[in-house]
């Protein structure tokens, strides 16, 4: 298996558990006191910190690019133990209040992330932190950041120093207490617009959401987040997508990669940060907003490494510690566990090398074992578009890949170690269809028990905004004028992404059909309402068009056929052809003494009659008008029109043979106009005679009063002129 993967999780900084926080790293603006003038005093502490070992770090990152299939590490800790209680300098504002202030510097930082334990401000108390020139301001956070857990990291500040400023005002009487246990010392992978030369860490060809290729997927990028993840002392960039549950309560479930999480801790979980709508606002934008982030998450389920190696489809679930704020436009992303390639393409969403958001286009997808032997990931390609062909990078990893319709099919494993902009690899992207149930029985190997906690069997599952969203129900249909006897086509136009439709029809064949969009046979003449009543779990709507389809009435049919002949020999054929009048639809024929007895065809042909005698026929004519029926009778007329010495024998039995005493003579299917028949014995002397008709056809001869012996029965029917033996034995 191929072990280098472009992940770059080159994180950040690390945050706190916030049980209850929504506002967890959620910063509440404002201006330091010092940015004001109000400092009489600009004495502050400086805590110098020893730079990390870079050789020893260099070394062992060479190792792991190479070897690890994790994401490439872009920073370390480095120990601090200082805090509000222990360092730091204090300042007396001369209108009331005071500052206290802390400046952490360590050699060659390219950027510097602040971890803290026993975290507590004071309501009406406020913290900043800010960069050497003070080009980068976070905060101020405030009481609404405390947390249960008392943990707490605030976002990377660039440069190898940073200044804590802490503002409480005479009126607050609590005491604040907080330490930094340590700093995430940025070293690689990370890049500040507002620096020269600054604002893309990415590689030259990714291209921006703001440009045309994302126009068709607005909602669904805003739910793709940057994650900032710590593991244990190493710090990495990964991406990630909200994804949506049957329930659509709006659970935070944020799916990213298993090798992104691999060796994360409980705490190191509660401490990684996702940025959301990290991107620029324009095409040819190289920065975007980074202050949408939230804190915290807890694993739920994922693909259980072994040795650091793959075992599955590389997903991992977490639930974010906190409902994400409706300022940030949330978005939950739908998607689709079915096992069905994606032919008409779609599109990657992604944060490469922690950049800001990218897009990437793919015309369709293959089922791929390159992972794990098993047939977990699709295997993408990517194609140029109207600005340029967009692949994936380290801290793509993780990210979601949508089908043309919006829906998640899979989070990134990575692909060939080769791949660049020159080079393009082709992408794999663990599949959804196997996450979902085929990498272990309990819930912690499985999607399927929190994506679908109602046990819906759903294949699918569409996104939602953060806002309820019940649906407006509407409609059209293919006509409303028609006639009677016609099929409308009815069109749901509904939005608020319905889950649910019932449709209530007047005089209609159905009058209640739940189908999307169904269709409908009209049968009474008139104007009939249409209702349709749409719904999902966030609510109902319903619309109801009065009097919208007109069905113009027509005439039944007036019946009427013919056929080629009404007159045929037994074993013949007949075919009928409708005469009937007014356009009938329908048509129920029914054929007495016929093969086959009945027909639904307008024109019945090859109607076979066997056996001599007069019969019925009958016709029963329909369209949307009604119907009409006629019957024929003794319409058909079966009998021998000719006879030859051949249909006689063929149509005649004497019986039995040997006789004792009484000889039957029989005639089936023979019209008999004349009938004679003749006993002779074997010297031609004639012993009886017969020339009556009989109705039955059955002539009985007795021969009771001659010897034994062989007898020559001649018949004679219709001039046509058969002889026979018989023999009497007593």
């Amino acid at each position: 298996m191929m072990k280098k993967i472009f992940t770059l999780a080159i994180t950040v900084f690390s945050m706190l558990l916030m049980s209850q926080g929504l506002l967890a790293q959620i910063s509440q603006g404002g201006t330091p006191p010092s940015f004001l003038g109000k400092a009489t005093d600009d004495n502050v502490e400086v805590i110098r910190l020893e730079k990390p070992d870079m050789q020893e770090i260099h070394e062992e990152d060479a190792i792991a690019d190479n070897e690890s299939i994790n994401p490439p590490r872009m920073g370390v800790s480095v120990m601090v133990n200082k805090g509000i209680h222990n360092a730091g300098t204090w300042t007396e504002l001369e209108n009331g209040g005071k500052i206290w202030r802390l400046t952490l510097t360590t050699p060659d930082a390219l950027a510097q992330g602040v971890y803290y334990e026993n975290f507590y401000l004071p309501e009406g108390a406020e913290l900043y932190l800010y960069n050497n020139d003070k080009k980068q301001l976070l905060g101020a956070y405030t009481s609404s950041n405390n947390t249960a857990s008392g943990l707490f990291a605030t976002q990377f500040v660039q440069g190898d120093e940073v200044t804590l400023e802490y503002y409480e005002p005479d009126y607050v009487k609590e005491e604040a207490t907080f330490n930094i246990t340590e700093i995430a010392y940025a070293y690689r992978f990370i890049d500040f617009e507002f620096i020269e030369n600054g604002g893309r860490s990415s590689w030259w060809c990714m291209i921006n959401v703001a440009c045309e290729e994302a126009d068709d997927y607005r909602n669904e990028l805003k739910g793709v987040s940057r994650l900032s993840i710590k593991i244990g002392g190493g710090y990495y960039w990964c991406s990630g997508s909200l994804l949506n549950n049957t329930s659509w309560d709006r659970t935070p479930y944020l799916l990213t990669a298993s090798h992104c999480g691999d060796g994360a801790s409980s705490s190191d979980l509660n401490q990684w940060i996702f940025y959301f709508n990290y991107e620029s606002s324009t095409c040819s934008g190289t920065w975007g907003p980074s202050n949408n982030t939230m804190t915290g998450a807890s694993l739920k389920a994922w693909d259980h490494l072994v040795g650091g190696e793959i075992q599955n489809s590389d997903f991992y679930l977490v639930e974010l510690n906190g409902n994400v704020p409706s300022s940030y436009d949330p978005f939950y992303n739908g998607w689709d566990r079915r096992n069905l390639a994606e032919e008409d393409g779609g599109v990657g969403i992604h944060h490469p090398a922690g950049d800001i958001k990218k897009i990437s286009t793919y015309e369709n997808m293959v089922s791929s074992t390159f992972w794990t032997g098993q047939h977990t990931h699709w295997m993408v390609w990517w194609v140029e578009t109207a600005n340029g062909k967009s692949i994936m990078q380290g801290g793509s990893s993780g990210s979601p890949i949508f089908s043309n319709t919006g829906l998640v099919l899979g989070d990134l494993t990575g692909g060939y170690a080769s791949n660049s902009c020159e080079s393009p690899s082709p992408a794999f992207y663990g599949k959804i269809w196997w996450s979902w149930d085929k990498a272990g029985s309990s819930s912690s190997y499985r999607l399927k028990d929190w994506l679908d906690p109602e046990e819906t069997e759903q294949q699918t599952c569409p996104g939602i905004s953060w806002e309820d969203m019940v649906p407006d129900a509407e409609f059209s249909s293919s006509d409303t004028l028609i006639n009677q006897g016609d099929v409308v086509y009815f069109y749901d136009s509904t939005t608020n992404t319905p889950t649910e439709w019932t449709w209530i029809f007047e005089g209609a064949l159905y009058d209640t059909l739940y189908d999307q969009n169904p269709e409908n046979i009209y049968q009474l003449p008139g104007y009939h309402n249409v209702k349709l009543i749409a719904s999902n779990p966030d609510g109902t709507d319903s619309v109801i068009k009065e009097d919208y389809i007109h069905v113009i009435g027509i005439e039944p049919p007036a019946a009427d056929f013919d056929s080629d002949t009404t007159f045929v020999e037994p074993f013949g054929s007949v075919d009928f052809y409708d005469m009937s009048t007014n356009d009938p639809t329908e048509w129920h024929w029914y054929f007495e003494g016929g093969t086959p007895g009945e027909s639904t065809e307008q024109n019945p042909e090859e109607v076979k009659y066997y056996a001599s005698g007069l019969y019925d026929v009958s016709l029963v004519a329909s369209n949307a008008g009604g119907q009409d029926s006629i019957m024929k009778e003794d319409y058909i007329n079966v009998v021998y029109v000719g006879l030859d010495e051949d249909n006689l024998l063929k149509n005649v039995k004497i019986y039995p043979n040997p006789a004792k005493n009484v000889v039957t003579v029989q005639l089936t299917n023979i019209n008999v106009q004349k009938i004679s028949i003749d006993v002779f014995n074997l010297i031609g002397k004639r012993v009886d005679h017969y020339e009556e008709m009989n109705e039955n056809g059955v002539y009985r001869l007795n021969l009771s009063d001659q010897p034994e012996g062989m007898y020559i029965i001649s018949l004679k029917v219709n001039d046509v002129q058969s002889m026979q033996r018989v023999s009497l034995i007593r």
